[in-house]
């Protein structure tokens, strides 16, 4: 479903950015495929699919505003269950989050965009729990926690108008012809856009949805190329910083095999496998 609306948000990048000959025409074009994925998700909430507990469609479309969206790192919080691969993700990510805030138990994380200018993202806070009197632990139930919380509208609006300024600038690149995703600089460029889309929710839910669907639109049109994103890219961008997200950006972003490169290795895998013969009955030996 989400490659479905990835395709058609490109279809909008093609449209869009066919005659584009100014990079403001070019952000407008890349803002108007992310309109187009957020109304898809809103669509998709509608018909009752990816809505959490005791949210609804209307939260989808629903803007964070002034005040600020919190999101749980702690599993132990979130009443996962021990060694999936979901309470390991946020295990890890709960103490890198630790490690970041030190002794202050708040970390505000600061963007820096394309031309040196800095911004606040979002933060990082620790919540500690009501303490029991007789153990002076948390009372059962009710663990402390570390949560992120998003950035001040304006400062959201700000970044994801950086991302989409980001993204016409390797559009640029592909208009010269110079669009290439293993030059180091350009994929900086790509990693610098999907982090400052990342600091700049703007629904109250399915941004994660959003951000990573526009992303790959957004990678297979300025690349020709789609790209298989990190596993958790809006949880990192979060809670590693700048750094560590292009550290995870780095090691983990590749491109998807070209149609053509996955029928070949279908086919060269279906013939190292060992062949089974028929038996009349049905089975196979």
């Amino acid at each position: 479903m989400q490659a479905a609306e990835a395709a058609a948000a490109l279809g909008v990048l093609q449209e869009r950015l066919a005659s584009a000959g100014s990079r403001a025409e070019r952000v407008a074009g890349f803002e108007a495929a992310y309109r187009h994925v957020a109304e898809w998700r809103y669509q998709v909430a509608l018909q009752g699919q990816w809505t959490r507990p005791h949210a609804s469609a209307d939260d989808v479309r629903a803007t964070i505003g002034e005040g600020h969206m919190r999101y749980r790192l702690s599993p132990s919080a979130g009443n996962r269950e021990p060694g999936t691969p979901a309470w390991k993700l946020l295990s890890e990510l709960e103490a890198v989050a630790l490690e970041r805030m030190g002794r202050d138990h708040r970390m505000q994380n600061v963007v820096t965009l394309r031309g040196g200018e800095t911004v606040n993202g979002n933060r990082l806070v620790f919540l500690a729990a009501p303490r029991d009197p007789a153990t002076g632990g948390p009372y059962l139930g009710s663990p402390d926690q570390v949560v992120t919380e998003t950035a001040d509208q304006a400062d959201c609006e700000v970044l994801r108008r950086a991302s989409f300024d980001a993204l016409a600038e390797l559009e640029e690149a592909r208009a010269a012809g110079t669009a290439d995703p293993r030059d180091p600089e350009q994929r900086r460029i790509f990693t610098d856009a999907a982090y400052f889309l990342v600091q700049g929710p703007e629904f109250k839910r399915g941004s994660d949805a959003i951000m990573r669907t526009f992303l790959v639109a957004a990678h297979a049109r300025v690349f020709d190329a789609a790209p298989v994103l990190p596993q958790a890219i809006d949880l990192d961008g979060m809670v590693r910083g700048q750094d560590g997200f292009h550290r995870v950006m780095n090691e983990q972003l590749r491109l998807a095999p070209a149609p053509t490169e996955q029928a070949a290795a279908t086919t060269t895998e279906r013939a190292s496998q060992p062949r089974t013969a028929h038996r009349p009955n049905g089975l196979t030996r």
